[in-house]
């Protein structure tokens, strides 16, 4: 079977649909499957995969490519390669990462607040700030629904809460694959340098939530004079420099270190130093790989409740009200206290991060487009199928 995949962004561009896509194209090619990938992100002089590249190709070039697939795999509700698509008959499948199907700004966010997760709603809240940008993308969020219910093969939806956030004809839910073998080789070593009780990992962007979990925080420390709790920030945006003058003007300055970006096994490292992780996003997450990461390195975790962090955390940790200050800080000074609970929680973390490794949700992808393809399994891709279903049996 010969697929194409689409992803907006790619490697070297870093970010969960970055992941997800490599992840995809690795584990294709790995069960026998003919893979390239079509992306917008240009590509460094000499990186090499074991699948083929193209970023930013012309138009000829993308029908070629499409000619060439038996079927093509978008990672975002993207209208790309339309109408092409439709022209020469190949089937395709939408990913939806986002609300990108539902909403004119395709995250339920905008301007550093919550926006509206329907249609119409969306298309009246945007209409406030600029009619003429409302009509121009309420258009292109008229297509992606047409393209959705219409023209789509199979959508798919990458959490349980985007089935029912996001409804949609021929859907079907497959989670997003994490490669979460880094982060639960690293809880395997021993933890070195300086302990935090609490660690934040992402991006510092409004709709993460960094300042609830400073406010939060702050109440903690608070509560608990004699406390020597620490926070450790990892990760960068433009949220920064207000951060970071919240935590002086809340007297908390001391007890907070902002690492900045880190990567590769720096970032595995910073993430052992954390005891127990936050993820405090006050926008609805449509799933939030980090969760899946900091569950395979063993952390005790503190999600929002309304999204998908909290779906992928099961009960292998605590959940909060989206924003609720006092609510997060009951559950921090719960969790910090109860040295059982943290055992427990981090036993099933290590468990529930299992559920995303790559090979069985590569498997149910395949699965998906042998189905509406009508392609047999080839006898070598069909034994190595079988012999990673005994190894992990």
């Amino acid at each position: 079977m010969k697929i194409l995949l689409y992803s907006h962004a790619f490697y070297p561009s870093t970010g969960g649909v970055e992941t997800v896509s490599m992840e995809l194209a690795e584990g294709f090619i790995h069960s026998g499957m003919q893979c390239k990938v079509l992306t917008r992100t240009p590509q460094e002089p000499g990186t090499k995969f074991d699948f083929e590249v193209i970023d930013n190709a012309d138009k000829r070039r993308e029908r070629e490519l499409i000619r060439w697939a038996d079927v093509v795999l978008f990672n975002g509700a993207s209208l790309s390669l339309q109408p092409w698509m439709t022209l020469m008959r190949r089937p395709f499948v939408w990913v939806h990462v986002g609300y990108q199907a539902c909403t004119i700004d395709g995250a339920g966010w905008s301007e550093g607040a919550p926006a509206p997760l329907t249609p119409w709603a969306s298309v009246r809240h945007h209409a406030k700030r600029s009619m003429k940008a409302a009509v121009k993308e309420g258009f292109k969020l008229a297509m992606r629904r047409f393209v959705a219910k219409r023209l789509v093969t199979r959508n798919v939806a990458i959490t349980k809460w985007m089935t029912k956030a996001n409804p949609l004809p021929r859907q079907v839910h497959i989670y997003n694959p994490f490669p979460v073998g880094r982060f639960a080789a690293g809880s395997r070593n021993e933890i070195v340098g300086p302990m935090f009780d609490f660690i934040y990992l992402g991006r510092l962007v409004s709709e993460k939530g960094v300042n609830v979990l400073l406010r939060a925080f702050a109440k903690v420390v608070e509560a608990n004079p004699p406390s020597t709790s620490r926070l450790l920030i990892v990760g960068d945006g433009d949220c920064r420099w207000s951060l970071e003058t919240l935590a002086k003007k809340l007297g908390i300055w001391r007890r907070v270190v902002f690492a900045g970006d880190q990567r590769g096994q720096a970032l595995v490292e910073y993430v052992s130093k954390g005891r127990i992780a936050v993820v405090p996003s006050v926008w609805n997450e449509p799933m939030g790989g980090v969760v899946v990461e900091l569950m395979a390195a063993g952390r005790n975790l503190i999600v929002s409740e309304r999204g998908g962090l909290a779906e992928c955390l099961g009960d292998a940790g605590l959940v909060f009200p989206n924003g609720d200050v006092d609510a997060l800080a009951r559950q921090m000074t719960k969790l910090v206290d109860d040295k059982e609970l943290q055992a427990l929680q981090s036993k099933r973390a290590q468990e529930r991060a299992m559920d995303f490794m790559p090979a069985p949700l590569v498997d149910q992808y395949i699965a998906l487009l042998r189905e509406i393809t009508k392609k047999a399994p080839p006898e070598s891709a069909a034994h190595e199928q079988g012999r990673r279903q005994v190894g992990t049996a």
